[in-house]
């Protein structure tokens, strides 16, 4: 029983620091750029979507990553140009009902594509473990430990480029600030 909530617990530690960081990247772009983008979520979903078709195309859980992470990189860049750009200087209500609107272009998208079913990405065999934990001796699995390292890291470098580095505080004053 106590084995099984502190595997609960990680399991809740980890899925928080996820949250986080898609929190985080949400927050950044309003922050920095004053826009509200709601379909961030929906560039995730390309993404996975990406991988699971790279995955059966390559056979390579690490290559289909890598090519997903180019793909959405790509797609991105494209709703960034073309969809994004125009919101600039609007009001938020518009940049609301744009990413709205790219949310249910994306969901149709992918019904178009890939279909209503949802895809399936087995995991390679050095992810798809089984989780020893151990209450005194090892508190976390091979795969808890550098999600989680990672996570925690990645908050810890937000926090420093926001908060120390000269540049970033010249962005930021430079968007708040226009007329100087």
């Amino acid at each position: 029983m106590l084995l099984l909530f502190l595997e609960q617990c990680l399991n809740g530690l980890q899925f928080g620091l996820l949250l986080f960081l898609l929190a985080a990247g949400l927050t950044l772009v309003f922050g920095i750029m004053d826009l509200v983008n709601l379909a961030h979520g929906s560039l995730y979903m390309v993404g996975a979507y990406f991988a699971a078709t790279f995955a059966a195309w390559t056979g390579s859980f690490v290559a289909a990553a890598v090519l997903a992470l180019a793909a959405t990189l790509v797609v991105g860049m494209a709703v960034e140009v073309i969809a994004l750009r125009p919101l600039y200087g609007r009001d938020h209500l518009d940049h609301v009902l744009g990413t709205f609107g790219l949310i249910l272009f994306f969901n149709e998208l992918v019904r178009i594509i890939w279909g209503p079913a949802g895809l399936s990405l087995t995991l390679p065999a050095w992810l798809n473990t089984a989780v020893p934990v151990q209450v005194f001796e090892k508190l976390a699995d091979d795969f808890f430990r550098p999600s989680i390292r990672v996570n925690v890291s990645s908050v810890e470098e937000v926090y420093a480029k926001v908060k120390s580095t000269f540049h970033d505080r010249l962005c930021l004053f430079d968007l708040n600030h226009p007329f100087f």
